[in-house]
Order: structure tokens, then sequence, then C-alpha cells
């Protein structure tokens, strides 16, 4: 009756942290998907365009030189690149669309960057860095009396009962160590990378090597007022020469 329930427990938290290592990674991938986006976007706002693309590149070079190493080491997320986000949020958010092109893309902008910050929460997680210690000593405690129970065993061949006890212990080892393994998806041998993140440097170095190519150059939009104040002035000078 105990080593099944003790079976089933174990059985359930390995499988729970397989899955959490896989939302991990699936939370890092989207969250590289999401920088992208936000990169490609930015072209169609070119007042905020330079600071947006800048807070990008700044936001994944902080993330894979600095929080991910931070997360390995010290389990905790690092905080200068939680309010880079933030600042290209505020960015986002002081955009006034002027054009309908703009007018488009400005709620899709939005989205992607509701994704980052979401991903990036699903990230930076607490349960992300390891099981609790209490969930720890009650397995191991669960599978020491497993073990010690298979002495109690009544088999005839001394061969096979030793064969049984260890066959248990074996079983109870891997389980520990799979959830060992993939219970800190950030650290240990099998970990989660920050390679994702290096696309969207290289993507940026890319869509600079293009732009410059094709000798694309930063437009800046004037917004409709300003339009007409200049041909007020423009007005007010020729009236002056005449």
């Amino acid at each position: 009756m105990v080593g099944t329930f003790y079976a089933v427990l174990l059985g359930l938290i390995v499988v729970d942290t397989m899955t959490k290592f896989q939302e991990a990674q699936n939370a890092v991938d989207r969250e590289m998907t999401a920088l992208i986006r936000i990169y490609s976007s930015a072209e169609r706002f070119p007042q905020q365009r330079e600071h947006l693309e800048k807070a990008v590149r700044e936001y994944t070079d902080e993330v894979v030189n600095v929080e991910f190493p931070m997360m390995e080491q010290r389990g905790r997320p690092d905080e200068k690149a939680r309010d880079i986000a933030l600042d290209i949020l505020q960015t986002v958010k002081g955009i006034e669309p002027v054009s309908e092109n703009q007018k488009a893309m400005f709620p899709i902008l939005l989205s992607d960057i509701s994704d980052l910050l979401v991903t990036r929460r699903e990230r930076t997680k607490e349960t992300n860095f390891g099981e609790p210690p209490v969930e720890w000593a009650i397995l191991i405690a669960g599978g020491v009396i497993t073990i010690i129970l298979t002495f109690f065993f009544t088999i005839e061949s001394h061969i096979i009962h030793m064969f049984m006890r260890a066959a248990v212990a074996l079983t109870v080892l891997m389980s520990l160590y799979l959830t060992f393994l993939f219970g800190s998806p950030f650290s240990g041998d099998l970990k989660v990378s920050s390679e994702p993140f290096k696309v969207v440097d290289n993507f940026a170095k890319w869509s600079a090597q293009t732009a410059s190519k094709a000798g694309i150059k930063p437009v800046v939009c004037v917004p409709p007022d300003h339009k007409n104040e200049e041909a007020v002035q423009i007005e007010k000078r020729k009236t002056t020469k005449n």
C-alpha cells in the first residue's frame, strides 16, 4: 500500500517537472518571437523606431549575458532586464498613431508587447528555479521507506530477493534524478538554452544591413497639425516678400 502510494506520487511529480521544463522552453521561444515582431513593427513608427530597436537589442543582450547566468547560478531573474521590458511598454503606450497604416499596426504592436511581458513572467516565475525543500524531503523519505519495506518481503530465493530490492532502489533513484533534472529548467546538466534570443540579435543585424544596402533612411512622420503650421509659416513668408 505504501509503495503503491509513493509510486503514484513520484510518477505524478516526474510528469509535472517534465511538463514544467517543456513550458519553460516554449516560453523562451514565444518571448523570442515577440521580440522579433516588436523590432520588425518598430519601422512603422519612425518617431519611436530608434528607441524601440535599441531597447530590444539591449533587452536581448541583457537576457543572454546577464539574466540567464543569474538564473542558473542564483535562481532569480535580472531586474535590469525587467526594467528594459517595462521601458518598451511605456514607449509603445506613448505612441499616437497618425497614418492609417500606423492605426492598423498599433494594436498588433500592443499585442506583441503583451506577449513579451506574459512570456517573460512565465520564464522567470519562482517554480522554474527548483522544487521546494519540503517536497524533496517528502520524496526522499518516501523513497527510503519504500526501499526498506522490500527487506520485509518473504521470498525463498535470496538472489531474486536481492534483485527485487535493487530494482526498486534503482527505480526510485532514477525517478528522483529525473525530478532534479527537469525541476530546474534553467540550471543543471539539462537546461533551457538562451540560443533563441541570439536569433533576435541576428535578425537586428540582418535588418540593419538590409536597410543600409537599400539606402533606406528613417522617415519622420509629421502630424497633420504640424503640417498646417508649416504651411501657415510659408504663406506668411510669401506675404512678407510681396
